[in-house]
């Protein structure tokens, strides 16, 4: 199961519930039936997908100031730095 956080609730939480949440979401991520990063991946797969770009396409744009950061890119640039700090991609 997915789990959504609104930036407005986890604004609200202590720091410390903030972790938690936040750990619990990546843990989830992480730790699908197929294996580890697989989800992770299949998040960013999708994105590339519906973007009709690669993540390299995507930061590359990014840094050319060429398409502006929205909170779905937000999400997509999320699962890039997960998967990159568990050395997946």
């Amino acid at each position: 199961m997915e789990q959504t956080v609104r930036i407005s609730d986890l604004q609200a939480m202590k720091p410390g519930e903030q972790e938690q949440l936040l750990r619990s979401v990546v843990e989830q991520a992480m730790a699908p039936a197929n294996g580890p990063l697989t989800g992770a991946h299949a998040r960013i797969r999708a994105y590339e997908e519906r973007y009709e770009m690669s993540t390299e396409t995507l930061l590359e744009k990014l840094s050319r100031e060429e398409i502006k950061e929205t909170t779905e890119i937000a999400n997509w640039l999320f699962w890039v730095t997960v998967v990159r700090i568990r050395g997946g991609r």
